[in-house]
Formats: C-alpha cells, structure tokens, sequence
C-alpha cells in the first residue's frame, strides 16, 4: 500500500519495520487462527496521505485490507480495527 515500489516515496527502512497485511494474513493461517484482527493502520481508513506521503491510489477502505489479508492466505475472519473499538470473542 505504501510500499516503495509503489511510488509512495514512503522510505524503505521504515516500511520494512511495520507487519504488512499480507504478512499477517499468511502468519494467522500458518497457525490455524480463525480471527485476525487489525489495528494500528497506516495509512489510516480513508486517508489519502500517511503523514507526508501520498497513498497510491487514494484513501484504502476495509476490503482494501480484508483482500491484502486474504492474499496472505488467510480464510478466517479478518477484522478492521478503527479507533476506540472493543472485540468479544465467541467462546471456546
């Protein structure tokens, strides 16, 4: 999304720092997870910019990050965290 090979101008050593969806999405379905939840955005929802740089293609809405989850593999549930929001897993 804000990868340097998109153009972004967004500065590798500090992309290659952060877990990408796709990353997290492969990781969950390596060890049988059947949620996934994201939070801690960036760019955040709907935002054309992160910080000083552009977002290629303009803002990401959820499918954005649900469909780079499943390009990682992942089948289960993926869940867009925005701010303030609280979670309660079914039980066991």
């Amino acid at each position: 999304m804000l990868g340097p090979d998109r153009g972004s101008g967004f500065p590798p050593q500090a992309y290659y720092r952060q877990s990408i969806a796709g990353d997290l999405g492969a990781m969950a379905q390596r060890v049988g997870a059947k949620y996934l939840m994201l939070t801690h955005l960036a760019p955040s929802l709907g935002a054309a910019r992160h910080n000083r740089w552009d977002v290629p293609g303009g803002a990401l809405t959820e499918a954005d990050y649900r469909a780079a989850v499943e390009a990682g593999g992942f089948t289960g549930v993926t869940i867009v965290g925005k701010d303030l929001a609280s979670l309660r897993l079914p039980p066991k």
